[in-house]
């Protein structure tokens, strides 16, 4: 039987501020509530003078080694694995063996921002076929609510719109 993989995106210091500081206790709680039930891990995006963020943007915050690009203290502990990543999706090469060799045949989002890193992670592993929904009220953006909700707009768009849940939905999914 398969596992279920429920994966962080990007909640590391440099992402918490006043529209998503709320996510950390959020997260934690619904996290210790499913542990026995799921694999989690987490993902950090790690800035780099050849990120399209740096070049394109001139964005110079989350740099490698630095406090801003570390997961928060109070969800670091929960992961299995945090999976560095330097573009918005974290589909890569490495988080596509982890999901293959560990057996996961579904995977649940949180995490921020909705409309970069999270949106392209969920279409990036939809799009591979992959079953997965994101829980809506443990996603955020670091722009505000407007911002979450438009990327929670084409998320039903293209995921379809039973695939972007509520926590309480994805506890009675995950824990029966």
């Amino acid at each position: 039987m398969g596992k279920t993989l429920f994966l962080i995106i990007d909640m590391q210091n440099g992402f918490i501020n006043n529209f998503t500081k709320g996510l950390i206790e959020k997260i934690y709680d619904f996290q210790c509530g499913i542990e026995d039930y799921v694999i989690t891990a987490g993902t950090r995006y790690v800035n780099h003078k050849r990120t399209a963020c740096y070049l394109f943007e001139g964005w110079k915050s989350c740099m490698a080694g630095t406090r801003e690009a570390e997961v928060v203290t109070e969800l670091r502990g929960s992961m299995a694995k945090v999976f560095d990543k330097d573009k918005y999706s974290c589909w890569n090469e490495e988080m596509q063996l982890f999901v293959r060799e560990s057996n996961i045949t579904k995977i649940y989002f949180a995490g921020v921002n909705t409309g970069c890193c999270v949106l392209h992670s969920v279409l990036d592993c939809y799009n591979d076929l992959v079953e997965c929904a994101v829980i809506e009220d443990l996603c955020g953006s670091t722009s505000g609510i407007e911002e979450h909700e438009n990327a929670l707009t084409v998320l039903r768009s293209c995921i379809t719109g039973g695939r972007v849940i509520m926590a309480e939905q994805a506890y009675e999914e995950i824990c029966g």
